[in-house]
């Protein structure tokens, strides 16, 4: 079972998140901003993390830094969330592993799952 890390200050897209990875096996664990993700991967070092690209206090762009800054953490695949297209983001933010835009579908959620994380 894996361990994935939802990021979102919006708390009903986060919970929908959650439900579906949870439906799907994985363990979630939730964070509003990117200083809450930082601490939570310090008690418990998620398999992937998908983050909304923009949040208070430190947005997705930032927690993506961060994360690749540390050489424990390099091999986690992030998913960077947002409405704006992905020209926008990818202006602001690389390394991350993939795109998700919102509204999303659940379907894209599950193959974002199936294509990141262990059976």
């Amino acid at each position: 079972m894996a361990r994935v890390l939802v990021v979102d200050d919006e708390f009903g897209i986060a919970e929908v998140l959650a439900a579906v990875l949870e439906d799907e096996g994985h363990v979630v664990a939730l964070a509003i901003n990117g200083r809450m993700a930082l601490a939570s991967i310090k008690e418990n070092i998620p398999d992937l993390i998908i983050t909304d690209f923009m949040m208070p206090l430190m947005d997705g762009p930032a927690l993506v830094r961060a994360v690749q800054s540390q050489s424990h953490l390099n091999g986690i695949p992030i998913v960077v969330m947002s409405s704006m297209p992905e020209e926008t983001i990818a202006d602001r933010v690389s390394g991350y592993a993939q795109f998700l835009r919102k509204p999303f579908r659940i379907d894209d959620v599950i193959a974002i799952a199936i294509k990141f994380l262990p059976a």
